[in-house]
């Protein structure tokens, strides 16, 4: 099985200015909503209910490459969320190393160099990183030239072993902040709706360690029971079907809008969310600061069929 993920652990858009925008300074959007491309549309099926994740293809693209070829294979349908850790991550896949044969391992993606232009900083400061903001609507970090996914709850990142390079197609997503995780997993999307069902999922541990060789018993009937009695536990867990919106009749095909950033959009309700000198019942006004991981960027559906 991949490794279990430790537990230790207002911009102003001047698009009437008259003077030249600077050299560092970022494009002003045409729009203040995009459109999620169908080939980055995952729509995810489980028994708690759908979840749609859009993959960030520029930010790993051999991560959200072969993820998006296991969906079209099939691979995790019928499979199960099979480590949910409360306050933590919901983690999915095959689960043991010995079913992962036909899935290469990747390198590790979990950073890049970018270029500032397109990059929306929060405006205050972070933890975790130089600078913490977002790109396209993922949340990200900034150190010089490096930028990063950050492991906000929603975040689509990889497991994978101690190896940086050994991460296949096993994925988690983070139930709350999981910021110690940045820059050493590689997250190559994010839940953009549906986050409610994979909180609602059951908490469950992975099959122990000691128990994983009667999956693979040299008697069928071992292998067969240790199955079944693994379909019972985490039945409640059970990923029904995944698709690709892109492979859907255009009839029955969901469209999503992510608001964009940066944008005008955004950069009003980042303020809205910073000021709370209007509210009389306040004793003590809070600083006017945002946490990245606190306000995630708004997402809609615009067409298809309604949610599950």
């Amino acid at each position: 099985m991949r490794a279990r993920i430790g537990i230790a652990a207002a911009a102003l858009a001047l698009a009437g200015c008259a003077s030249a925008p600077q050299a560092h300074d970022a494009p002003v959007p045409v729009a203040n909503w995009r459109t999620v491309a169908p080939e980055n549309l995952v729509l995810l099926e489980t028994k708690t209910g759908m979840v749609a994740i859009e993959l960030a293809t520029e930010a790993a693209p051999r991560h959200a490459g072969q993820f998006r070829a296991a969906v079209r294979s099939g691979v995790f349908d019928g499979e199960y969320f099979y480590r949910v850790v409360e306050g933590h991550v919901a983690q999915a896949g095959l689960e043991f190393d010995q079913r992962l044969g036909d899935w290469p391992t990747l390198p590790l993606e979990a950073e890049r160099t970018a270029p500032r232009a397109g990059f929306a900083p929060l405006g205050n400061a972070d933890l975790f990183a130089a600078t913490a903001g977002h790109r396209n609507g993922f949340a990200a970090g900034r150190e010089g030239n490096q930028e990063w996914l950050l492991n906000c709850p929603g975040a689509l990142g990889m497991a994978r072993n101690a190896a940086p390079d050994s991460g296949s197609i096993e994925f988690f997503i983070p139930l709350a902040p999981r910021r110690y995780l940045d820059r050493n997993y590689t997250v190559f999307g994010r839940v953009i709706a549906g986050m409610d069902n994979i909180h609602r999922l059951k908490r469950v541990d992975p099959v122990d360690e000691d128990a994983i060789p009667a999956f693979f018993d040299t008697d069928p009937a071992v292998a067969e029971a240790a199955f079944a009695a693994r379909a019972v536990r985490l039945g409640g867990n059970q990923i029904v079907s995944v698709s690709l919106a892109a492979d859907l009749p255009e009839s029955d095909r969901p469209t999503y809008q992510v608001m964009a950033t940066p944008g005008t959009e955004w950069e009003a309700l980042k303020t809205s969310k910073r000021d709370y000198a209007s509210i009389d019942a306040f004793v003590h006004t809070p600083p006017q600061v945002l946490d990245v991981c606190s306000l995630p960027v708004p997402a809609r559906k615009t067409a298809g069929e309604p949610d599950a």
